[in-house]
């Protein structure tokens, strides 16, 4: 894939997980039921994030995430 088009995959993902945190303190501070979006855009978010990453990027971050959970065992 072009790395333009890996970096703008990146970008709106960022972009959606921001509005997804913000969607979240909307809901947590007036009570507006919108669980139903914040999953969907938190899910679309997540797979154009992973569009962007290198295979490099997402081998380390597995790698990681692994030791993160090991440490808490």
């Amino acid at each position: 894939m072009n790395k333009d088009i890996k970096g703008m995959c990146l970008f709106l993902g960022m972009i959606g997980l921001a509005y997804t945190a913000l969607l979240i303190l909307t809901m947590l501070f007036t009570g507006v039921k919108i669980l139903k979006s914040i999953v969907f855009i938190s899910a679309f978010s997540s797979f154009l994030i992973s569009l962007g990453l290198t295979p490099q990027v997402k081998q380390r971050l597995v790698q990681v995430i692994k030791l993160k959970v090991a440490a808490y065992k």
